[in-house]
């Protein structure tokens, strides 16, 4: 039987949507080990990131709380250290709370919570990933050329420091796995990969060289389709100069197969890690969960990376295996905010404050579960304005403030071409979806102001901190001493 207090191994993939993947129904990339893990887990089907950029969903992961509510609203913004997250309640119900890989904390927290980390972060800590609106008076402006990243000629066999790391990530994570304490304890590992750049280790990339796998279709009135969010999220990733070549059929199969090939190697990492858990005797006593920070367009809608509201850069993949739990289908929204809720309600403890995720842990023992809005947020870089997604039974409404909103029903328009705001028969949940936003639970002037006010703030102090040499990278505490044989 499950113990009372189970130790838990959280898997976090950064940028996997779900749509290329086996073990969510996709197709692309072959994932045997998250497929077995689908087959005896409760397998949310309908899963979404609170926020599709890194830093704020992960902060909201965290803490069980909207980007908005911690005031994280881009890749330069850190959270208050004195918001707990489920590694603070997990450490004070008993566990060892230990971090193997990418979490991305900004600021001089780099642990929020958790006891130790394994290793360094891939990322820099400090201020310096926070941008200003592209000048609407220079077309020509891109803050950055992601573009390359998805071109042939920048996919395929090779080495990278993403790869490096995440190779870092698992070694040390495996070592922990052979090592563990007495005590309970929570070991959550975060694989970089399959974000880009698509440079793939050989042996993956000679699997998938020459895969089928299919390509986005493009209707001929594709680019009218853009909502004024679109297009200036194509301006932040210079699609507005270079779009056509992310259109371009031999860079979307090549970017497809760069993914899918990283995407089987994190694969081979889950699988090295519960191989080592039945190794060692621990699989039946721990609980297993595998999800993603956020999606990634990978073309379509003629779109790349994330920060988009619609569904391939907002959707994750979530299992949650709880031994001798019967494993079940979930297809309701939910969001990745209700996992740290259902790990703070695994380990019995009461959050002293309301948190806007929900425990999943009935549903996972069987219980129905509520239809309730499920809300997605991105307000900072390339957009600087409120901008909300809400899924609610099969619709989805996308807002932006000040521009026209959208309104899409994933059942009968799962690509989302067929805006249906306006039309008579949709008024009805147009209205109840834009009262989820408008309504007076988000504070959209106050989250206006701050993506500007905060601009000069941290610039100061990251001149300051380039003048003096500092920052705030997680350095390991690695006693060299007490290592291998020493007596």
């Amino acid at each position: 039987m499950t113990p009372k207090q189970p130790n838990i191994l959280l898997i976090m993939a950064d940028q996997m949507t779900p749509f290329m993947l086996d073990a969510c129904g996709g197709i692309g990339a072959k994932t045997e080990n998250m497929t077995k893990l689908a087959a005896r887990s409760a397998n949310f089907t309908n899963t979404y990131t609170p926020s599709p950029i890194c830093v704020p969903a992960r902060s909201c992961f965290m803490t069980g709380l909207y980007t908005s509510t911690t005031g994280c609203y881009d890749n330069g913004d850190p959270y208050h250290s004195f918001i707990p997250t489920f590694a603070h309640y997990l450490t004070n119900a008993g566990y060892e709370t230990v971090l193997s890989g990418k979490m991305h904390f900004i600021g001089a927290d780099q642990l929020h919570g958790f006891q130790r980390r394994l290793n360094t972060d891939v990322y820099p800590s400090g201020f310096i990933w926070s941008y200003p609106m592209p000048p609407e008076n220079d077309p020509s402006f891109k803050a950055f050329d992601f573009t390359p990243q998805y071109l042939a000629e920048n996919i395929g066999p090779g080495w990278s420091k993403e790869l490096q790391y995440d190779e870092e990530t698992h070694f040390k994570a495996m070592e922990y796995l052979r090592n563990t304490p007495d005590k309970p304890w929570m070991l959550t590992v975060s694989f970089t990969n399959p974000h880009p750049p698509y440079k793939v280790p050989k042996k993956y990339w000679e699997m998938y060289k020459d895969a089928h796998i299919p390509l986005p279709e493009y209707p001929d009135d594709m680019d009218e389709t853009y909502s004024d969010y679109d297009h200036a999220i194509r301006r932040w990733h210079g699609l507005h100069l270079r779009g056509d070549e992310i259109r371009d059929p031999k860079n979307l199969i090549a970017m497809r197969r760069g993914f899918a090939a990283l995407a089987h190697y994190v694969d081979d990492k889950i699988g090295d890690l519960l191989e080592v858990l039945e190794d060692n005797g621990l699989r039946e006593d721990t609980i297993v969960i595998v999800t993603s920070d956020h999606g990634e367009m990978l073309g379509e809608k003629g779109m790349i990376q994330k920060r988009s509201l619609y569904e391939w850069s907002t959707r994750i993949p979530l299992f949650v295996d709880i031994p001798d739990v019967a494993p079940l289908q979930i297809d309701t929204p939910v969001s990745l905010l209700d996992v740290p809720v259902t790990l703070i309600d695994i380990a019995g403890q009461k959050p002293v404050q309301s948190l806007e995720g929900r425990s999943l842990l009935p549903a996972i023992h069987g219980a129905a579960l509520e239809a309730i809005p499920v809300i997605s947020e991105y307000h900072g870089e390339g957009i600087m304005r409120p901008s909300f997604m809400v899924r609610l039974g099969d619709w989805k409404y996308h807002y932006c403030h000040g521009s026209d909103p959208q309104l899409f029903n994933l059942s009968d328009d799962p690509n989302e071409w067929n805006n249906r705001v306006g039309d008579a028969d949709c008024h009805e949940i147009e209205v109840t979806l834009n009262k989820v936003i408008t309504g007076g639970y988000f504070d959209l002037e106050k989250i206006e102001n701050e993506v500007w006010e905060r601009l000069p703030l941290k610039q100061v102090v990251n001149d300051a901190m380039k003048a003096n040499e500092t920052a705030w990278d997680y350095a390991i505490d690695q006693n060299a001493v007490a290592q291998y044989v020493r007596t």
